[in-house]
């Protein structure tokens, strides 16, 4: 069971601009436009999982670095015990800091912002459900060096908050393979005490300014979820999670109370997803960011064909929005609503506190509403 000393708030680290973190309404300004989402599925990645790649026994990957024998115990979570351990540790850690930056990137979507991986040569990328938002969206992949490149949403499991992306050129403008992560074995798993680092792009990507490395230690670990005490805030989600050897261990997901309460996506839940991710599957819900309207659907109609409200739950969003009951919901979020359950569907693909279009019909006539999509209390 996972147990933490202070109460723990699930808030989404990353996407900057939409007031998370405390800062106001999940997912505020979210915006995203009819030409930003790809009509045809993007083509599945070479390999089959995302797991380390070795050569004649040497793990390959852009952030590995050779664990020197006298920091093994530090490997697997003990304390320094003198002023030599400490400094060996600040070395491994400084090598390991500086090779993060090249794999770290920003991911932006409209107004919002927020950090992903690169995890093999051909351009694909992990990062956080709440990041990747749905499949087959425009992203833009910002690079370590400024440079911006078009990739594409994949798929998004989101009861664990895990997501794909992937840069649309296998290649860069060099026909250079893509700089990647060095990846954990199958069957590695993270341990309580371990030591971590964690790259992201705080605020977004800025011009003068790399990825920004936190130093931290594992508090907790469970099938689906790491725990550290890496300090994070807005714009990290999606963001990398390193051991002392450089090899990734988790994505940044969401943090408690405090910004070094923070929850991580382990690899091997996306290791168990990798087919539904790299088909561009989205399915699930974010626990605790469970989005919802507030409405029902109206019984005596064809809830099959058509999509008319029944019932407006009072002073929830589609309330505020002034949807009445007997409007007849035709479009929301750019997505064509023929019926209840495509309505279900796409409210289901939301984030709490994204702002939407929704067009009604109403009395023969069309009208434009904006909603803010709202989140439920149950579990």
């Amino acid at each position: 069971m996972l147990r933490l000393a202070k109460p723990f708030v699930l808030l989404c680290t990353g996407l900057v601009g939409l007031g998370l973190v405390g800062l106001g309404p999940l997912g505020a300004g979210l915006q995203v436009h009819a030409q930003d989402v790809l009509p045809e599925a993007p083509a599945k990645p070479r390999m089959s999982a995302p797991v380390d790649r070795t050569v004649d026994g040497e793990t390959k990957g852009a952030t590995y670095v050779s664990l020197d024998p006298s920091l093994n115990r530090l490997f697997s979570g003990e304390d320094p015990k003198s002023l030599t351990d400490l400094k060996a540790l600040q070395t491994q850690q400084s090598k390991v800091a500086a090779k993060i930056h090249q794999v770290t990137v920003n991911l932006q979507h409209g107004s919002t912002q927020g950090s992903g991986v690169l995890i093999n040569e051909d351009g694909y990328i992990l990062t956080a459900a709440h990041v990747a938002g749905k499949p087959k969206q425009k992203m833009w992949v910002v690079l370590h060096d400024g440079r911006r490149v078009e990739g594409v949403s994949m798929g998004v499991n989101r009861d664990t908050d895990a997501g794909l992306v992937r840069i649309l050129k296998t290649r860069d403008e060099n026909n250079q393979p893509w700089p990647h992560a060095a990846l954990p074995a199958v069957g590695e798993r993270v341990k309580t005490g371990q030591w971590c680092i964690a790259g992201g792009h705080p605020g977004g990507w800025v011009s003068d300014r790399p990825a920004v490395i936190r130093v931290g230690r594992i508090l907790a670990v469970t099938d689906s979820t790491v725990v550290s005490d890496c300090s994070l805030i807005g714009g990290d989600s999606g963001g990398p999670l390193f051991d002392l050897q450089g090899k990734l261990i988790g994505i940044h997901s969401r943090i408690g109370i405090d910004v070094d309460d923070n929850m991580h996506v382990p690899m091997n839940v996306y290791m168990e997803s990798w087919d539904r991710l790299a088909n561009s599957e989205a399915w699930g819900v974010l626990p605790g960011f469970r989005p919802i309207i507030g409405v029902t659907a109206d019984r005596q109609s064809d809830t099959k064909s058509e999509c008319i409200i029944g019932t407006v739950a009072p002073r929830g969003p589609a309330a505020k929005a002034g949807i009445i009951p007997g409007d007849r919901i035709v479009r929301f979020h750019n997505a064509e609503i023929t019926n209840f359950d495509r309505l279900k569907e796409e409210v289901d693909a939301m984030v709490p506190g994204e702002r939407v279009n929704v067009e009604v019909l109403r009395d023969g006539k069309k009208v434009n509403l904006k909603l803010i999509i709202g989140v439920s209390d149950e579990p």
